[in-house]
């Protein structure tokens, strides 16, 4: 078995990102009150935009298996506060969990953590156990 140990999901729904501009435009607004809010992204909408991308490539490359993570450059750990973060990671977890879950031969699942600046690293840990389990 060939292993990819980097993969990121560079070739999410375009929804994904007009959610997460939603979650930032709501922060320049002091009576928004963060939400998770929704997503949603079609199991069809998941598998298009995989199959002419990370799954070709696995074909071309000769690769069995994908450890696959949330788009690195996508975390913003940065951008508003710890419940910020918190949802979301979540979201993004959510979508890498389904994806591990329609192509379960092909990627195996890790987490983004709702990491924030000046807020210590325990308070991750409650994603991660979520993840994990």
């Amino acid at each position: 078995m060939i292993v990819d140990c980097h993969g990121h999901y560079t070739t999410a729904p375009k929804e994904l990102e007009e959610y997460r501009k939603r979650q930032i435009a709501g922060l320049k607004d002091p009576s928004h009150v963060p939400s998770k809010g929704s997503l949603h992204i079609t199991d069809d909408q998941i598998r298009e935009s995989l199959e002419n991308a990370q799954l070709r490539m696995q074909r071309e490359r000769g690769t069995d298996l994908t450890i696959f993570s949330p788009r690195a450059g996508g975390m913003g750990h940065h951008i508003g506060n710890e419940t910020t973060s918190k949802h979301w990671s979540e979201t993004c977890n959510e979508l890498i969990h389904r994806i591990c879950t329609l192509y379960p031969e092909n990627f195996v699942g890790v987490c983004q953590l709702p990491q924030t600046p000046g807020v210590r690293p325990t308070h991750c840990i409650g994603e991660l156990e979520r993840c994990v389990k």
